[in-house]
């Protein structure tokens, strides 16, 4: 058996005695922990800014992915100005209470009939008619009064007749007397001197009466013809008398005098209630009840901005939309332009606005005064460029741009803005037609 090797000796090393270290002092222990909050601090805040970069991009990215895209087409650019205002017809007639010229004819009168409201009636039409009774009435007694006074005329005329032949005759006799006097003298040879000197009486006595009777003629013809013409001037004027009130009768038929479509006027009862006028309603003359408009000539009344006013021209097109039926479209013109501008009211008095009319050129069943409308008015018309929704082309330093689809992706290219509108811009320069855009 070989020996076992022997152990090898154990050497301890030699122990140095420890030096102190002495203890830090509270500034650099502040100091210290300050750094590592600084440092604490700015890394979670660039590890929380990349995060929310990289979020935000994603999301970005994910819009542009699931945004609509709208190719760049080549078309008209129409650019639009807004009016707001109501509907009012150009043509119409106001219909008021007749006034008649009848003793009272100042009282108020029943209406006995009347068109409806929103009817469509034709020139010439019965619209409403008043109560006729008292006017027949007095007209009656008018015509009792005309046939008196024909009855007195004639009557008048007969007496003239009869005076004027008996001056006629009062004339003959007296020519008579002159004839027989001259007769009687020329027996004067065979009278004494007294009976020829009463013979010579006799004829310049029957002269004189003969002469004045003569004499007398024109002035009773004079006196007969002024009394027959204040006779039939008496008739005259009873008989205009007659007519007017006959026309009186008539105006209380109430005809249109255009066509169109009725439109009722409303009143305040006593209490504050307002009603629409009707049949049994009493009207005042003269008081307005109905309006008939043409509908064909419907128009937008509004007001533009002082500013604006440049803008517009007389024949310009436009789309009308009526807030009523937010559905049905209508193709308007621009009608007239307002030469002054006036104040849109009390409070604002510092503003100005300027009358515009659009007339509406296809009017149907639908449009009826004083309905709210607005009217998009074509101000400018650009044809045959390149346009672009306007909701695609953003801004950035300055610059506009848009995303073009690239494939599975987009691109972001800088293009050239020109005229815009309230959907769609022009484009006149960075991209072709028929290239895809984003709209996020």
């Amino acid at each position: 058996m070989s020996a076992l090797p022997e152990p090898l000796p154990v050497v301890e090393p030699a122990l140095k005695p420890l030096t102190p270290v002495p203890p830090p002092s509270r500034r650099n222990a502040a100091l210290g922990l300050l750094l590592f909050l600084i440092v604490t601090c700015a890394g979670g805040f660039w590890i929380w800014r990349s995060l929310q970069r990289n979020h935000l991009e994603e999301q970005r990215l994910a819009a542009i992915r699931s945004a609509r895209r709208v190719p760049v087409h080549r078309g008209t650019l129409e650019v639009r100005v807004k009016v707001s205002g109501t509907m009012r017809a150009r043509v119409f007639a106001n219909i008021v209470a007749p006034r008649l010229r009848t003793p009272e004819n100042d009282r108020a009168m029943p209406l006995i009939r009347v068109a409806p409201a929103g009817a469509r009636v034709r020139k010439g039409d019965l619209v409403a008619q008043f109560d006729p009774q008292a006017t027949k009435d007095h007209l009656d007694d008018t015509r009792d009064g005309l046939h008196n006074r024909s009855n007195a005329l004639a009557k008048a005329k007969v007496q003239l007749d009869v005076e004027f032949f008996a001056l006629l005759k009062s004339i003959d006799q007296a020519r008579g007397k002159v004839d027989k006097a001259r007769w009687d003298l020329k027996s004067i040879s065979v009278r004494s001197k007294n009976a020829a000197e009463g013979l010579q009486l006799n004829l310049e006595q029957a002269q004189a009466e003969y002469e004045e009777l003569l004499a007398q003629l024109p002035l009773r013809l004079e006196s007969q013809a002024a009394s027959q013409a204040m006779s039939e001037i008496s008739e005259e004027i009873e008989r205009l008398h007659v007519e007017r009130h006959e026309e009186d009768l008539a105006r209380l038929d109430v005809h249109t005098p255009v066509d169109g479509m009725v439109v009722l006027q409303s009143y305040y009862r006593h209490g504050g209630e307002q009603v629409t006028i009707d049949a049994g309603d009493r009207l005042t003359p003269g008081q307005p009840f109905m309006r008939v408009v043409d509908t064909r000539t419907l128009q937008l009344e509004g007001a533009i901005n002082q500013a604006e006013c440049e803008q517009f021209r007389i024949g310009q097109q436009a789309r009308i939309q009526l807030d009523a039926y937010p559905e049905a479209l209508y193709h308007g013109r621009v009608h007239s332009i307002g030469v002054m501008a006036v104040t849109p009211g009390r409070q604002q008095y510092y503003l100005r606005t300027v009358p515009i009319r659009v007339e509406v050129m296809d009017a149907d069943e639908k449009l009826f005064p004083d309905l709210t409308a607005s009217a998009e008015v074509v101000i400018d018309r650009v044809e045959n460029v390149l346009l672009a929704p306007s909701d695609a082309v953003k801004e950035e330093n300055g610059q506009s741009f848009v995303y073009v689809q690239k494939g599975d992706g987009v691109e972001k290219r800088v293009v050239t803005k020109g005229r815009m509108s309230g959907t769609h811009t022009v484009l006149e320069g960075g991209v072709n037609e028929g290239e895809v855009v984003v709209i996020e």
